[in-house]
């Protein structure tokens, strides 16, 4: 329910209000004139308007009111059942009614008395009519007044204003303009780091289930594209704003609004389309994330690297098992000029330079010998309390004598060499052996197979929209497509699904994806398969088909959070993805019998041989990584290895370990 509507909501309660209290002072004063009419009150020789003269009080009207509308009806207190008024000889007048039965006036002579006036039909019919009609309204009363708290407009009210008061006290907060699914996932992620949260959203229905599950939570119902709205939010005061709505365009108008009214919010936004990212980015979004590409990307790592995938989400904090986070330090003046090995990196363990940034300028896996200038930012691998520890004993450390060395070229730069995909012949055919099947030629599917093109993995693509699939072979034409149904067992047989080493099926329909699992698996039982899943009902029908699923909300919405929560890695991250391949984050796993196996770090001289800095390890059986391993750690068979740089140079170090992980 909408600000707007709860508004309306209360006004519409004040008027049931009045409308009660008029209908009820209304039947007083209607009982309280007709004792006057009848004799009651003022009249007959009594003085009018004198209240002390009065038989049918105002406060007797005003009780016999209440009770009669409300059906409670203790008794005929004005004893309206029978009113009459009698006269005797003389003059002088007597009345009569169920409460007052002898009443006269002094000297009354009842013996000559006859009856002057019979207002028993009168008093009988306004009875009634008043029964009839009064309660008919008062009912509607008792309807609205029962419906604002039944219903829940009551705790709808209170609720919005809790949240007002809420947001009073807050600052540094979130503004979360969207409550669905990657909004849900952003809100959970900001929780565990202890952030607070405003939710937006004009769905009734979202805010009250986000009410329900998170009751601390404030929550704004109402129009995240309006300017009230963010100003309810006190934007002004928020840490950062994230908009996570369906709709390009009100994330659009979102943005701007929140750039407009805070120049030093951090706002992170959704994009639904490609075309959108540099239209949000020009409005003032610090950082735009293209979903469909963001769940490209992560179903291609699940496929060929899920060590990676599982190291990343400790990173960005999805996986709370470690507390590894990627930060960085700016460099001061008195480190001008200084190189990287003559800081005192020895003096925090646990801490690894996974680059440097010079203005926009990334540079992996520096030399001992890289030299750096003030302002330059160490990007580093560690827990937060070794990261602090190298930043203040960095910050303590003398500086550094000036010196006229040029800088050379750092290893691990990317190298202009166009990867070529595996099992490629000289003629371009491809052969489908250990290879990746895709089912869908949309924009997951592009980013999909554009990763394991990049990476050297055959694949092929699978759709029978053949818009989209034009759309592939003009953008990835190196990459086979085979035109039919994703989910018919002659189409994946032409695919050779069977000798199929992975498959990731991404067709908009979970029922279309449910049954491409199901022909998948039946075709060959040990493939492994990724699927994507948009409603919730359906994951676990395709997990106990065999799939691993991934939601694209969830997806979203920890990116977005990590975003704003860890800036730095993401950030990293972004630049990654944004060298299409060049360099990346990959595990690299030691087999038995090859040439590292059984070699310490220092022996193998893996820097020298591959220009790659070992970042972290992680041994046979354990769940714990080790960030800069000691140059004595031995290379057991089942040692994973992280690194950083470009694909050749990875290449080269599996060529020595054994595969990747």
């Amino acid at each position: 329910m909408s600000e707007t509507q709860t508004g309306s909501l209360a006004n519409r309660g004040r008027k049931a209000f009045k409308l009660g209290a008029l209908v009820v002072l209304g039947c007083t004063a209607l009982f309280y004139f007709t004792g006057c009419i009848c004799g009651m009150n003022a009249g007959y020789g009594k003085r009018w308007l004198s209240l002390a003269d009065d038989k049918w009080e105002f406060t007797e009207c005003l009780y016999f009111s209440a009770i009669t509308l409300t059906t409670i009806g203790y008794t005929d207190l004005l004893g309206t059942e029978q009113c009459a008024v009698y006269k005797d000889a003389n003059g002088r007048y007597r009345w009569e009614s169920n409460t007052d039965p002898h009443t006269s006036e002094e000297g009354y002579d009842k013996v000559s008395e006859t009856l002057y006036a019979d207002f028993t039909p009168w008093t009988r019919m306004l009875t009634t009519l008043v029964a009839i009609i009064g309660i008919t309204f008062f009912l509607y009363v008792i309807a609205q007044v029962t419906s604002f708290f039944v219903e829940g407009q009551y705790q709808e009210i209170a609720a919005a204003k809790r949240a007002r008061k809420q947001i009073k006290r807050f600052t540094g907060h979130l503004i979360l303009c969207g409550g669905g699914g990657n909004g849900r996932m952003v809100l959970e992620q900001a929780q565990k780091e202890g952030v607070n949260c405003v939710v937006i959203d004009r769905d009734n229905e979202v805010i009250r289930e986000l009410r329900q599950k998170h009751p601390t939570i404030a929550c704004l119902n109402r129009d995240a594209t309006d300017v009230e709205s963010l100003e309810a939010a006190a934007v002004d005061r928020a840490r950062g704003v994230v908009s996570v709505m369906s709709d390009d365009r009100a994330n659009l108008v979102t943005t701007v609004t929140a750039r407009q009214l805070s120049p030093s919010v951090r706002i992170v936004s959704r994009c639904v389309r490609e075309q959108s990212n540099r239209q949000l980015q020009y409005a003032g979004a610090d950082s735009v994330v293209n979903t469909a590409k963001l769940i490209g990307l992560r179903i291609a790592s699940e496929l060929i690297r899920p060590t990676m995938v599982e190291f990343l989400g400790i990173i960005l904090g999805h996986d709370g098992t470690q507390d590894l986070v990627i930060s960085e330090i700016r460099l001061q003046k008195k480190d001008d000029a200084r190189t990287l090995g003559s800081l005192p990196l020895a003096q925090a363990a646990g801490v690894e330079i996974v680059a440097f940034r010079r203005g926009e300028i990334y540079t992996f896996n520096p030399a001992n010998d890289a030299l750096l200038h003030e302002d330059d930012e160490l990007i580093m691998l560690g827990t937060r309390e070794t990261i602090s520890q190298l930043s203040q004993a960095i910050a303590k450390s003398p500086a550094s004598p000036d010196h006229e060395t040029t800088p050379e070229q750092q290893p691990g730069q990317p190298e202009d060499t166009a990867p070529v995909a595996e099992g490629e012949s000289a003629e371009g055919g491809l052969e489908l052996h250990g290879h990746f099947i895709i089912c869908g030629a949309g924009a997951v599917g592009r980013i999909i197979a554009a990763e394991l093109f990049a990476t050297r993995r055959t694949c092929v693509c699978i759709d029978n929209d053949r818009e989209a699939l034009n759309e592939f072979r003009r953008t990835l034409p190196n990459v086979q497509v085979i035109e039919g149904e994703p989910y018919s067992p002659d189409v994946l047989a032409r695919a050779n699904v069977r000798d199929a080493r992975s498959l990731a099926t991404t067709l908009s329909s979970d029922r279309d994806n449910l049954i491409v699992v199901l022909t998948a698996m039946q075709a060959n039982p040990s493939i492994r398969v990724l699927s994507v899943v948009t409603d919730e009902a359906d994951h676990l029908r395709l997990q106990r088909a065999g799939a691993e699923t991934i939601c694209p909300a969830k997806i979203g919405g920890r990116r977005m959070a990590s975003e704003l929560l860890r800036p730095t890695a993401a950030t990293v991250l972004d630049r990654m993805i944004d060298s299409s391949g060049a360099v990346r984050f990959e595990a690299v796993v030691v087999n038995e019998g090859t040439e590292l196996a059984g070699v310490s770090l220092a022996k193998a001289g893996l820097f020298n041989r591959t220009r790659l800095r070992v970042l972290a390890v992680r041994k046979t059986g354990q769940q714990q990584y080790v960030i800069k391993p000691a140059p004595e750690t031995i290379l057991d068979p089942g040692t994973v290895l992280i690194v950083s740089g470009p694909t050749t140079n990875i290449t080269k170090l599996v060529t020595l370990a054994g595969d990747w992980a």
